[in-house]
């Protein structure tokens, strides 16, 4: 199933426990943490337009088969890196900035 899922987190915090990145290094740094799992490839990550305060928070969002899995795992690792998760969506913003696409079981180029 392809739906479209996003998130938007606490950019200043994320700052604060991580070294100041731009979006696209943030995601892939949080992304690698963990492999994707096989039955997500084809899924889309990328960032867009946050529905929130653009000066302090950042919106990534997932599309393709199983984004809502993608979603939970990028959510749970903010999470346990203590980055506060402002917003959980179902739907998203339209892509800004592709930053990686799941192939053969990796995070691979979009």
């Amino acid at each position: 199933m392809d739906d479209l899922f996003s998130i938007v987190f606490d950019k200043r915090q994320a700052d604060k426990v991580l070294t100041p990145l731009g979006i696209e290094n943030l995601v892939l740094g949080l992304l690698a943490r963990q492999p994707p799992e096989p039955q997500w490839n084809g899924c889309l990550i990328f960032s867009g337009e946050t529905p929130l305060d653009p000066t302090c928070t950042r919106c990534v969002a997932m599309y393709g088969p199983h984004a809502d899995a993608v979603q939970q795992r990028l959510v749970e690792t903010l999470e346990s890196l203590d980055i506060p998760v402002l917003g959980v969506y179902e739907g998203g913003p339209e892509v800004q900035l592709a930053i990686t696409r799941v192939r053969d079981g990796k995070w691979g180029e979009p």
